[in-house]
């Protein structure tokens, strides 16, 4: 039994806690098969039950529950041999009966649980939020035998069944206007795109996406390690309410195009001025100015001069986006063209699972930004903002971080396939 999780050297069973100097009881851990040994230990011959308590610093009341399990435990799989799937879901059923319990009874009906989970499966189905007081609401409206209970009573007692059921309140990760997609809308997507790769002839190279996103100046996380208890969680972050619009753009063979930083600014003024400098100049990164620091006709079509036509450098290609309302206009469609440049568009609702950007590119490009800024972070001074030389190498940085393997595997997920001879 020396390898059981107890100290001998600890005794009584008190130990101080570091941080807080106050003694508390040492808890224990025992394993199911560590259980049945002490059982076994306990019953070995008459009158011991005690000792043996003191021994493993536990009640003696808790060795005779073991002992009333001891028909689960006995029929566990030998430990340490090597355990199959079968015998992993027979030690996990066993823990679960012997080791969890599930609480009383709910003083609701079953019907009328039977009824909330699956008014709860249709709303989450939709993707409408659902709360334990909104399932409460509807438990009294279509039964009335509950009417005189509290609502927050109810509310209460409808969140311990959520639960049981493994349910509970979770943050929003994802906002969309559409979170349900119908495979064969993808499908078909993929197959035209697929057709029209074929029908171009068009290589890995030239099969580009492309798509605007929005960067903030104080893209600080919205997580961070903290003492467990602690009821306020602070976190420094720069002020700055600043923002600018980053286009993106990638091949599927992993070739990443130049940055197109969009800031905010009147066209000729200062803002436009200090980015022709030589501080703002970098490899990966093209800049241009608008009054609102957002994408229009005039910025597209900037787009399609400084990194388009110089990266296909006469070749023809093709490029899938969404249907935001400035890639439609006929201007924007007669200037792609002319670059030699053929252009499908994503169906409305589906950039998430069909568009290379939103689905795996995106996103890490963001935690790249923000990253750098707690870099930067970490050596400024109290109070002091980012300038846009700052923004701007947290952007070329970041999108230099972005692996071709991120940008290959995304275009992979999809489907695509480059045409080959």
């Amino acid at each position: 039994m020396d390898d059981l999780i107890h100290d001998d050297e600890i005794d009584p069973a008190w130990v101080e806690d570091e941080a807080e100097g106050v003694a508390r009881k040492k808890k224990n851990y025992y394993t199911l098969w560590e259980k049945k040994n002490i059982v076994l230990e306990a019953y070995a011959e008459h009158g011991v039950i005690k000792r043996t308590a003191r021994k493993y610093n536990i009640q003696a009341n808790q060795i005779r529950k073991w002992r009333n399990n001891a028909n689960a435990l006995v029929e566990l799989p030998a430990y340490p041999n090597p355990r199959t799937v079968d015998e992993r879901s027979v030690i996990k059923a066993a823990k679960d009966n012997v080791t969890v319990h599930k609480g009383r009874a709910s003083s609701i009906p079953n019907q009328d649980v039977n009824y909330i989970l699956d008014f709860y499966h249709q709303l989450r189905e939709r993707g409408i939020p659902v709360s334990a007081l909104v399932l409460a609401i509807e438990l009294q409206r279509v039964s009335p035998q509950l009417n005189h209970v509290a609502v927050e009573v109810l509310r209460r007692r409808v969140l311990r069944i959520m639960r049981k059921n493994n349910i509970t309140h979770r943050c929003v990760t994802h906002k969309a206007q559409n979170i349900h997609y119908e495979q064969q809308i993808i499908d078909n997507f993929i197959h035209y795109v697929n057709q029209q790769i074929v029908a171009g002839r068009y290589s890995a190279d030239v099969i580009i996406n492309m798509d605007e996103t929005n960067v903030d100046f104080d893209p600080s996380p919205r997580s961070t390690l903290c003492r467990i208890g602690e009821r306020s969680v602070s976190a420094r972050i720069s002020g700055h309410s600043g923002r600018c619009t980053v286009v993106l753009a990638c091949t599927m063979s992993g070739i990443k195009l130049p940055a197109l930083v969009i800031w905010k600014g009147v066209p000729n003024g200062r803002i436009e001025r200090e980015c022709r400098g030589p501080l703002y100049q970098r490899g990966n990164v093209k800049h241009a100015v608008q009054v609102k620091g957002w994408m229009d006709s005039e910025k597209y079509q900037l787009w399609i001069r400084a990194v388009l036509v110089p990266y296909l450098n006469g070749r023809y290609g093709y490029m899938l986006q969404d249907q935001f309302s400035v890639h439609l206009k006929d201007e924007n469609l007669i200037a792609v063209g002319r670059a030699g440049v053929e252009v499908d568009f994503i169906p409305a609702g589906y950039t998430p699972p069909c568009q290379v950007l939103d689905k795996g590119i995106n996103k890490p490009f963001k935690q790249f930004l923000g990253q750098q800024c707690i870099a930067w972070l970490q050596g400024a001074p109290q109070g002091s903002k980012p300038d846009r030389v700052t923004i701007t190498n947290w952007i070329s940085n970041s999108w230099n971080q972005v692996s071709v393997d991120t940008i290959t595997n995304t275009w992979n997920s999809l489907r695509l396939h480059p045409f080959e001879e």
